[in-house]
C-alpha cells in the first residue's frame, strides 16, 4: 500500500476523510485509464470473435472437408497471432529512414518518412521536448 502525504488529506469535524483537488485529478485520470484499457480489451475481444464467426460461415458456405477447415483456421490463428504482435508493438524513430526536411516551425521540424519495413511514406513531426516542457505545452 502507497502512502499518502498529509498534505493531500484532511479529516473533517465528522471524522470524515477529504482530499486535495490535485489527489482528487490523480483519481479521476487512473480511474478513466483503466476504463479505457479495459473497454479496449473487450471490444478488441469482441471483434477477434466476430472475425472467427465469419471465417466459420465462410468455411460452412464453401463446404469445405474438416481438414481443409482445419488448415484455414490454423492459418487464421497465424493472422491473428501476427496482427497482434503488430498493436503491441511500439514504434520508434529507428523504425523509420528519413527522406527530406518539408518544414520547420518554432517548436520543431517536419519530416518526410518511409517505414523501413513495409515502405509506406509518412510525414514525422519532431518537437524539441525541452522547449514544449519550458513554455508548459
Amino acid at each position: 500500500m502507497r502512502n499518502i502525504p498529509l498534505e493531500s488529506m484532511a479529516t473533517t469535524e465528522g471524522g470524515q476523510i477529504t482530499f486535495s483537488g490535485h489527489t482528487l485529478d490523480k483519481a479521476t485520470k487512473a480511474k478513466v485509464h483503466l476504463e479505457n484499457y479495459y473497454s479496449n480489451l473487450i471490444s478488441q475481444h469482441l471483434e477477434r470473435k466476430s472475425r472467427h464467426e465469419r471465417l466459420e460461415e465462410t468455411m460452412k458456405e464453401e463446404g469445405l472437408s474438416e481438414q481443409q477447415k482445419q488448415e484455414k483456421r490454423n492459418q487464421h490463428a497465424i493472422k491473428e497471432t501476427e496482427f497482434l504482435r503488430l498493436k503491441r508493438s511500439r514504434l520508434g524513430v529507428e523504425d523509420f529512414e528519413p527522406l527530406k526536411v518539408i518544414g520547420r516551425g518554432a517548436f520543431g521540424e517536419v519530416r518526410l518518412v518511409q517505414k523501413k519495413d513495409t515502405g509506406h511514406v509518412y510525414a514525422m513531426k519532431i518537437l524539441r521536448k525541452a522547449d514544449m516542457v519550458e513554455r508548459e505545452q
